[in-house]
Order: C-alpha cells, then sequence, then structure tokens
C-alpha cells in the first residue's frame, strides 16, 4: 500500500512536469513568433529609414540647385554684369524697381 501511495505521487509529479513543459513549449512557440514579427517590423523600419534618407538627398539636391539657380540669377543681375548702377537694394531691390515707379507716378 505504501507502494501505492509513493506512485500516485510520482504520477502527480511527472503530470505536472508535463504540464510545465506544454506551457514552456507554448510560451516559446509564442515568444518566437513576436520575434519573428519584430524581426518583419524591423527591416520594414530600416527599408523606411533608406527610404527617407534617399527622399532627404534627393530634396536637398533640388534645394541646392534652386540656390545655385538663384546665385546665378543674381549674379547676371549685379552692375559688373550688366554695366549699369543699380539702385539701393541690390539685385532683389531693382525686381521691384518698377512697382516703386509706377507708385510714385
Amino acid at each position: 500500500m505504501e507502494n501505492n501511495a509513493e506512485l500516485v505521487r510520482l504520477e502527480e509529479f511527472v503530470d505536472k512536469l508535463l504540464t510545465k513543459y506544454n506551457q514552456l513549449k507554448s510560451d516559446y512557440h509564442a515568444v518566437q513568433d513576436t520575434l519573428r514579427q519584430r524581426d518583419a517590423e524591423c527591416a520594414e523600419l530600416k527599408n523606411n529609414i533608406f527610404n527617407l534618407s534617399t527622399e532627404r538627398t534627393a530634396v536637398g539636391n533640388r534645394v541646392a540647385g534652386l540656390l545655385d539657380r538663384i546665385e546665378q540669377w543674381e549674379s547676371e543681375q549685379s552692375p559688373s554684369a550688366t554695366g549699369k548702377s543699380e539702385t539701393v537694394g541690390g539685385a532683389q531691390g531693382s525686381l521691384f524697381a518698377g512697382d516703386a515707379e509706377s507708385q510714385n507716378s
């Protein structure tokens, strides 16, 4: 009879071990799934960062090109390029010279 009680205790212990093992196995698979999702999310974010960096570079190049065009235009409008003396305000001031003259009339 005493051996029977020990066997029951052993069976209960093994059942608990198997239950805990199955729970750990389930948790492990859930963590693996989460890890896969996070890896995919990280890859997507890295791709987005690359795309944004590429876009930022393109925008920067376009802005630099516009600034170069403005500087070129200003240098073409300067007195040394045209041989005329300009009013106070430089090249940009001459843009509005016609407006000032029409307002004074």
